[in-house]
């Protein structure tokens, strides 16, 4: 279907509170809508996450490249054409969430073109339920406030949670992590998220203390240190998880040549469903799981994401995508995605599945 419009809606979404990090923190979620409409006036929709601090966008960065560059080249496309649009957009280097919004809001419009929801386009759904992994948004703190916290999620049906180390104090991420593992209830998955913090002596210590009590560590060196990081890989049996070290496919490929990574993490706000599905071909031909990893997408964006876990079987692992859930005070969709048991439903409509709430848009639509 020919393409006759693209729009770009920055939008400032209010967190319930504030996020923190190692590196910094945020009160809400500057993100950019994006709107895809095609000529029968039928329409799709993606959201893109900027991050400066990892892939170097801006919300006002994602805004004018998609207003002024990538949107001229979309114009008149027809909307199935992927391969086309993806080579047409890669004349303006890197924007990855950008193009990744873009992407995602084509798939959401050819789903409702077809009737179809875009699980059944990547040829599931494998599941019609995605088990979920609640991420302890940077909270860094006491061990007992992050157990109390894994005792409430645990009730609610979750299993399985990441936590948040590298804040420089690696015999305090030990003995967190071992107290941690002790008092948390039966059955209870503990992983923990580096940033790539450590130096290559405290990832070796970390990991060798926390074998058996951790069920893998997401990026404890630097993405850009392949020979310890193959290295660290080889010398522990706690699978590395990535997430900086595979932003690309190339990056994926690159990986597991050199054996580097044992899960991948995927993003969907910057591969979009195009290349995400090209990175799940290739853990599947290295063996490897793969889940959705948090991109701090609102609940429009985790729609998508739900779409992507529930269509692979090669996304087995307990997909980090209840970020919205608690950690947001508005959405942008009109009925809410309801968590059952730990577990996010696949929504059975067309497209993405959910309709965006146009009045919430402009609520918190914010001016560039």
């Amino acid at each position: 279907m020919r393409i006759i419009g693209v729009e770009a809606i920055p939008v400032n979404i209010p967190f319930a509170g504030t996020i923190n990090w190692k590196s910094g923190h945020m009160a809400g979620a500057d993100n950019v809508v994006v709107k895809i409409t095609a000529e029968d006036g039928t329409y799709g929709v993606g959201e893109a996450t900027p991050r400066i601090g990892i892939y170097g966008e801006t919300q006002q960065s994602i805004y004018y490249v998609i207003k002024d560059v990538l949107a001229p080249m979309l114009i008149g496309e027809d909307s199935f054409n992927l391969q086309k649009l993806w080579d047409k957009m890669s004349f303006a280097v890197w924007n990855p969430t950008a193009k990744g919004a873009i992407d995602i809001a084509l798939y959401d419009l050819n789903g409702r073109l077809c009737g179809l929801p875009i699980c059944k386009m990547l040829g599931g759904p494998y599941r019609t339920e995605v088990p979920l992994s609640w991420t302890m948004a940077g909270t860094y703190g006491s061990y007992q406030d992050q157990v109390d916290e894994v005792v409430r999620k645990t009730a609610e049906g979750y299993r399985s949670f990441k936590i948040k180390t590298g804040n420089g104090d690696v015999d305090e991420d030990i003995r967190l992590l071992k107290e941690m593992k002790a008092n948390c209830p039966e059955g209870t998955t503990l992983y923990i998220d580096v940033n790539m913090a450590y130096t290559r002596e405290e990832a070796f210590k970390v990991l060798r203390a926390l074998e058996g009590v951790i069920s893998c560590a997401e990026e404890p060196l630097p993405s850009t240190d392949n020979e310890g990081r193959a290295a660290l890989a080889k010398a522990t049996s706690v699978p590395i998880l990535s997430d900086e070290s595979t932003i690309t496919v190339n990056d994926v490929y690159r990986q597991i040549q050199l054996g580097a990574i044992s899960r991948v993490g995927i993003k969907l706000p910057r591969t979009g469903f195009f290349l995400s599905t090209k990175i799940v071909h290739l853990a599947e031909s290295a063996n490897l799981p793969c889940q959705i990893s948090t991109q701090l997408e609102s609940d429009l964006g985790t729609a998508n994401c739900v779409q992507l876990a529930a269509a692979f079987k090669q996304i087995s692992l307990p997909c980090e995508i209840a970020f919205y859930d608690e950690n947001f005070s508005a959405s942008l969709i009109k009925k809410p995605l309801v968590i059952q048991n730990g577990c996010l439903p696949l929504p059975d409509g067309p497209g993405s599945g959910v309709e965006i709430d146009w009045d919430s848009v402009d609520k918190y639509r914010v001016k560039i």
